[in-house]
């Protein structure tokens, strides 16, 4: 109503200000105005409108019928394209449509077209649904996003060391592990020393990959698997002295663990006289 009454206030003082020219100028003024005033989106009305469709497609949802729940959307969208809720909504519906792409474009469109802060944490859920359908490009510049809002995520950090991995961007793979290893609250387990290690020789940093392969020797002194990526290491950087205690370690192993001819194949492999 009020709008209307603006727009009609507008028209007449445009159509005065026509007829009697002695009208002042600044009547002409107050009818702009009044006519861009009454020409503005009722703000509360169109709030309320788009929590009722939202209501509607929250219904079509639970329904599990996804596919109208994402035609509803969409249509809702046309009119409200950078409404942070609507993208949700329609990114979580193109979840459970299996359309997994169209839904982490449409996460990652909710961060940008956030002002509230409120919908930064679907960085993490866009980069997720990049990487299953492996745009890991993609991937790791949402996780970048999510990261600097919330750095001490050590997982996301480890997931963004992940994809940059998979980019073949080693130094910054290493970098981001790094990170997330000084977010632990305890100590390093094997499984995170092993992964350095690897992270380490993809990076060109082959005397620290070597070093958390020892330590992770440490504590799992059985690992046979460990032992052969520190000889191929080892060997590939002359250090012959450790590939000798390293195949030495072996041959004390459980006689379950590796076969006299593959102890014979490996000392002959390395260089090393075979018993």
């Amino acid at each position: 109503m009020v709008a209307q009454w603006c727009v009609s206030c507008a028209i007449m003082l445009f159509v005065s200000s026509l007829r009697a020219p002695i009208i002042p100028w600044y009547c002409f003024g107050i009818g702009v105005v009044l006519f861009s005033m009454g020409c503005q989106p009722n703000h509360s009305v169109s709030t309320a409108y788009v929590q009722l469709q939202l209501e509607r497609v929250r219904d079509c949802m639970e329904k599990q019928q996804f596919a109208l729940a994402v035609q509803e959307l969409q249509q809702v969208q046309t009119h409200y394209p950078n409404n942070p809720q609507v993208l949700e909504l329609l990114a979580l519906a193109y979840v459970e449509n299996k359309q997994i792409y169209l839904a982490a474009q449409t996460f990652e469109k909710t961060i940008h077209a956030d002002i509230t802060g409120d919908f930064q944490e679907n960085a993490l859920r866009a980069a997720h649904a990049y990487e299953q359908v492996g745009d890991f490009y993609s991937a790791s510049r949402c996780y970048q996003h999510y990261l600097n809002h919330f750095p001490k995520d050590r997982l996301a950090w480890f997931a963004l060391a992940d994809s940059e991995s998979k980019l073949e961007r080693h130094p910054n793979a290493l970098q981001a592990f790094l990170r997330g290893i000084d977010l632990l609250k305890i100590d390093l387990t094997v499984k995170h020393m092993v992964k350095l290690s690897q992270l380490c020789f993809a990076a060109e940093k082959i005397e620290e990959a070597i070093y958390w392969n020892l330590e992770a020797l440490k504590i799992e002194p059985e690992n046979v698997n460990i032992y052969l990526q520190t000889l191929r290491m080892a060997h590939g950087q002359k250090h012959s002295t450790l590939v000798r205690k390293l195949i030495e370690a072996l041959d004390c192993l459980d006689k379950n663990a590796l076969e006299r001819e593959q102890l014979d194949f490996l000392r002959e492999l390395y260089g090393l006289n075979p018993h």
